[in-house]
């Protein structure tokens, strides 16, 4: 090429005019030009602006002719969207439908009659018109009409229309002009195209590379995540044996692959870029697609806070606790400790959704984040002054604001990618004030929505260094250097050619009849091999692969690939885990880490009965949860939860039994059990309201009395038919019980005293009631009310333990009685299906029963005092209670016992699983 010479190209792609570019300099360099003529490289619509321009300047075209407005792909949409809304005729309509995926379709529709020629009146003579393509037509002609009464054009109408001004103009033009990297030219470009040739220019392809094939070969691999790994390690090994190699992978599916592809590589190019110090170094390659800018860290919290305030009278904690807990805004490095904690008591004493001004008046008092509480009072603040509705103008003030006042982007600086995610947003945001003709006044939640779209359409890609060797690229875009070699993926028949995907709102004939892209499997077969035709010139060496199955469908070849010899024997990239494994493989180090350190002298644990329950399931359950003090964050509800209900029934059954017998139970006293049932219900709920952070809604007041009133009435209904007379001797009634040095807080529900002063101990549930079986095994799993009967009223004598299922729709005891007929569905001990489970020859009396239970209870907490903490349990059912599962890592348990069945495969020792009994034996056995 004469460097002082420079042809006008242009191309199909701005990235590909770039790439052209720098190719040509360093094309320079090399020739050891110390100076040159730039590349003129542009795209159509870059190239056509400029002479538009130059028109305009020299008066070839009037001010007045030109449109007032070119709409960009946004402000289509929206205005379709708009015209869309406007044609149906209900609210519910507009809430079921889906205007803004029916717009860009509209817009697909309207650009394919325009480019193809397509007329309305043939559509409708078309013996295949649908309702759909009806109604499309009523909306363009809509749509049309509201671009003209603005005197505006959309982005393919406007190409039309640069088109007929440059027919029309004596601006001059090159004698040559180059068009590089189109694989299929439409009717639009052919008119441009032929415009030039009418006006002088002569018309040519630009030959990107001038390459002649020498090896092309196909391999089949098991799956997208081999074929990946092979590509990966294919340029690894090129790059390593020569650093200056030019190479592509091409991916048909990049948007799904572009994150796993970019692990792989980062793990075998650049593996240092895994400490935070390196994230952001510069790479040896380059995709060519960027992200949706809604998916940069630093935009998304931007909107989360957006959103927030759009929505401050209802914020949900599901969206608010992540917020708190991300970076970028506010103080969100010397408050992050503070905000976390905040984020656990928000959850435990605040409903699901709160306001924005009750989070700050709760942060005000019980936490110590002074930046945050001043930038959410602030955040307030302008909010406050702002009007219901604005113009989009106005409103991209307020949003500016509202990120300032709320601290964005943080406190620490920006990195070079962080930045330049907060440029693209602040221009998106810019771009929002453009649409006050279009949307007119709008509310806030309005705006945010407009702007999260704008950002979710928007792709952006941090600038990439230096001059990366190896180029990711989707399969329409072509390499803007020569190549030394390239890896072609996703060559299954599925996927190429692509299949056919003819606009839903045009016929489906008439598109295949002018062959429009998509129309049908001719079409994009034609197209597929002019693509494939452009890839075998690329480079000298093309590997072209493919997937043996997805998941368990089996795939086949691509018939464009299936004559090319086939490869076998490729290497697969490794990630950075693998690669630090050893040699030999991992052998790891077995450590017997079951022992805890024992409890010392005076060393307080909690939990109550729920940690002797939980070392009986599971010893390292007791010592996470209990001794660590580990535990998961609640989920907050609305109103209230489970367990507020469950406590809200107990608080009643509390207030109406105390100092009272079965006497109240008597017909007779009907009038004074009602009033006194009202009384509880009435004082318990007072007594919740005092305890909440904001008392309870009247409806929701109303609807608990409610529900309390029937279930009392239900309840004591069904005591009413216990044969034997009691008083009730405590309720609620809290011990403290030293059980081997371990002091353990009881909370005893309710102890009823009999005639003969022997105790039934009663535990209230208002859900599901445990089994009563497992008080015979070893290992209680539910040892709450032997241990009242057995420990903590050992001085008494306790003639029945059970659990009293308080519900409206049933009620139930369920547990053991010394004798029968003490409590209605309760067994003795002496009964035959009870005797099934307590055996007579370990168990022959009752005494026996609470000296078994005493020594077992005793031993579980033995074994907390010795710092028993091991991964065992019978039934991984059992642990569906536990906070602390993801500690306990039992898929990693599971398989280090597979691991020791495999090392003593031949032995006579057989090895439990870790779900496969306790190693001890229950009484029934």
């Amino acid at each position: 090429m004469n460097a002082e010479i420079s042809p006008l190209i242009l191309c199909s792609t701005a990235r590909l005019a770039h790439s052209l570019r720098l190719t040509h300099a360093r094309t320079q360099i090399a020739a050891g030009l110390m100076q040159w003529q730039p590349l003129q490289t542009f795209t159509l619509n870059q190239w056509l602006e400029e002479q538009i321009g130059t028109l305009m300047l020299c008066g070839d075209i009037p001010a007045a002719n030109a449109p007032s407005r070119v709409l960009d792909s946004m402000e289509e949409r929206l205005l379709w969207e708009r015209t869309i809304e406007a044609s149906l005729t209900s609210d519910v309509m507009k809430e079921l439908f889906d205007s803004g995926g029916m717009a860009s379709v509209a817009a697909e529709a309207n650009a394919l009659m325009q480019v193809w020629g397509i007329e309305s009146a043939s559509l409708l003579s078309s013996s295949q018109t649908t309702e759909e393509t009806s109604q499309f037509l009523s909306w363009r002609k809509a749509f049309q009409k509201a671009c003209s009464q603005g005197d505006w054009l959309e982005p393919v109408r406007y190409l039309d229309w640069q088109i007929d001004q440059l027919a029309k103009g004596s601006v001059n033009l090159p004698e040559t002009i180059y068009i590089a990297g189109f694989d299929r030219i439409d009717p639009q470009q052919q008119r441009l195209f032929d415009v030039l040739i009418a006006r002088g220019v002569k018309v040519e392809r630009w030959q990107i590379a001038s390459l002649s094939l020498k090896e092309a070969a196909q391999v089949c691999l098991p799956d997208r995540e081999a074929e990946c790994r092979a590509a990966v390690a294919w340029a690894a090994d090129i790059m390593r044996a020569n650093p200056q190699a030019q190479l592509a992978i091409v991916v048909p599916e990049l948007a799904v692959l572009r994150e796993r592809l970019a692990s792989l590589l980062d793990d075998n190019l650049h593996p240092a870029s895994i400490q935070a110090a390196n994230v952001e170094m510069p790479r040896s390659y380059d995709f060519s697609l960027g992200q949706p800018l809604a998916a940069q860290p630093l935009v998304a919290v931007a909107i989360a806070l957006l959103r927030l305030c759009a929505g401050r009278r209802r914020v949900s904690q599901e969206s608010f606790s992540p917020l708190l807990l991300q970076r970028y805004w506010s103080a969100d490095v010397t408050e992050a400790d503070a905000r976390a904690r905040f984020d656990a008591r928000l959850r435990r004493k605040l409903p699901q959704t709160i306001s924005l001004k009750r989070i700050v008046r709760y942060a005000e008092y019980l936490t110590n984040t002074p930046r945050l509480v001043g930038n959410l009072h602030a955040c307030i603040t302008l909010l406050d002054a702002q009007p219901s509705t604005c113009l989009p103008s106005a409103w991209v003030k307020t949003l500016q604001g509202l990120l300032v006042s709320l601290g964005w982007p943080g406190e620490r600086s920006l990195s070079s990618h962080e930045f330049q995610a907060q440029q693209a947003f602040q221009e998106t945001l810019g771009a929002i004030g453009r649409l006050d003709v279009l949307l007119g006044k709008v509310t806030l939640s309005g705006i945010v929505q407009q702007l999260v779209q704008n950002c979710r359409e928007r792709i952006s890609q941090p600038r990439s260094l230096g001059n990366p060797g190896l180029q990711i690229l989707g399969l329409l875009e072509a390499a803007g250097r020569p190549l030394d070699a390239m890896w072609v993926m996703g060559m299954n028949d599925h996927i190429w050619p692509p299949p056919p995907r003819p606009n839903p709102l045009l016929p489906a004939a008439v598109q295949r009849a002018v062959g429009t892209p998509n129309a049908d499997s001719a079409v994009q077969a034609e197209f597929a091999l002019a693509i494939h035709q452009r890839l075998l010139q690329s480079a000298p060496h093309i590997i072209f692969s493919w997937a043996g199955k997805d998941a368990d469908r089996m795939l086949r070849i691509s018939p464009l690939i299936a004559g090319l010899p086939a490869m076998t024997n490729l290497s697969l990239a490794a990630t950075l885990a693998e690669q630090c494994l050893p040699a030999g493989g991992f052998k790891p180090q077995k450590l017997d880490d079951h022992l805890a350190p024992p409890i010392a002298e005076g060393e307080h644990v909690r939990g109550g009965t729920g940690l002797l329950k939980a070392q009986a399931i599971c010893p390292a359950w007791a010592f996470y949860q209990y001794r660590l003090g580990a535990r998961k964050l609640e989920s907050p509800v609305d109103g209230l939860d489970m367990l507020e209900r469950g406590s809200l029934v107990h608080a009643v059954l509390e207030r109406f039994w105390t100092g009272r017998d079965s006497g109240i139970l008597q017909p007779s006293k009907t009038d004074e059990r009602q009033m006194a049932i009202d009384e509880a219900v009435k004082h318990a709920i007072a007594e919740l309201n005092e305890k909440l952070d904001q008392p309870l809604p009247t409806r929701l007041m109303a609807l608990e009395r409610h529900r309390l009133l029937r279930l009392m009435e239900a309840w004591l209904q069904f005591e009413a038919s216990r044969q034997v007379p009691f008083a009730v001797q405590a309720c609620e009634c809290e011990i403290i019980q030293d059980i081997e040095g371990i002091e353990v807080r009881l909370l005893i529900d309710r102890v009823d005293a009999l005639d003969d002063g022997r105790l039934v101990v009663i535990d209230y549930k208002t859900g599901a009631i445990p089994d009563y079986k497992n008080w015979a095994e070893l290992r209680m799993t539910e040892p709450q009310l032997p241990v009242y009967a057995a420990l903590a009223l050992a001085s008494e004598t306790v003639a029945a333990i059970c659990f009293a299922g308080v519900k409206r729709a049933e009620q139930s005891f369920s547990g053991i009685a010394a004798e029968a007929n003490l409590l209605p569905g309760v067994k003795h001990l002496e009964d035959k299906k009870t005797r099934e489970i307590f055996t007579s020859e370990a168990l022959p009396d009752w005494q026996a029963l609470l000296q078994y239970w005493q020594q077992n209870i005793r031993a579980i907490a033995a074994e907390i005092k010795a710092g028993e903490a091991a991964v065992r349990f019978a039934e991984e059912e059992e642990l569906k209670y536990c906070e602390v599962m993801s500690l306990l890592r039992l898929p990693e348990r599971k398989l280090q016992f597979e691991h020791s069945r495999d090392d003593q495969l031949g032995g006579t020792e057989k090895l439990p699983s870790p779900t496969n009994g306790r190693g001890e034996r229950s009484m029934a056995e």
